[in-house]
């Protein structure tokens, strides 16, 4: 589906409208905290003061399709996963060997998870290292901006679902809440959307939108 939009039904979807200027609000964010997408995995390492060699590094790709109305891109893994299956996430997962740096991995994974092809992406940076302790995984999310051209599908084995989230959502500071109680307690959703959105994929969601608003120009 090279060259066609899809929405989260494989339906094709409308052509972008001019950029919005929230996209360079948050590009300009992203670019501000000097976390290039190149940056080699060597030093991103780097990036992780207390690492004791028990952390599990990854990238995912945060791929921002420039709509009238922006949308995030947003999978849903297979229920035959052995880790984190069926979990709202973002495409991306551990480095390989061939990967020269953090970008090269999030390109690579989603190409392999949704055949999101790695020119359509334009990649503006990463935001500060996520971590989850209950997995010790350490990820660096990689801020892309989709191209007119960009298309995807899902590869069955690795996603049963791939969904557009808004910004319309991202931006509204009354949904990203936390569990009080249960299993879940104290980790971060997105409330009053049709997917489960939880876990780290919402820590990510809510740092974004904290960079947006932080760096608009409302704010300065």
């Amino acid at each position: 589906m090279a060259g066609h939009r899809q929405d989260g039904n494989g339906n094709p979807s409308a052509a972008p409208g001019p950029r919005q200027p929230i996209l360079d609000t948050i590009v300009r964010g992203v670019q501000d905290l000097r976390i290039p997408a190149n940056l080699d995995w060597p030093a991103a390492r780097l990036h992780f003061p207390d690492n004791d060699g028990q952390w599990k590094f990854s990238a995912v790709l945060v791929a921002i399709m420039p709509r009238p109305e922006p949308t995030i891109l947003l999978t849903r893994r297979s229920s035959g996963l052995s880790e984190y299956s069926s979990h709202v996430c973002f495409p991306g997962g551990r480095p390989a060997e061939s990967d020269h740096d953090v970008g090269a991995t999030a390109l690579r994974e989603a190409f392999e998870e949704i055949h999101l092809a790695p020119g359509s992406i334009q990649l503006v940076g990463c935001l500060p290292l996520h971590k989850t302790r209950k997995r010790n995984h350490a990820i660096f999310p990689v801020i892309g901006i989709a191209s007119d051209a960009a298309g995807w599908e899902a590869a069955p084995a690795e996603v049963e679902e791939i969904f557009e989230f808004p910004f319309t959502a991202l931006l509204n500071p009354d949904l990203p809440r936390q569990y009080a109680d249960g299993e879940r307690a104290g980790s971060w959703y997105w409330a009053d959307q049709p997917q489960d959105i939880w876990g780290v994929t919402a820590v990510i969601l809510k740092s974004l939108a904290g960079l947006a608003r932080a760096t608009s120009p409302g704010s300065r």
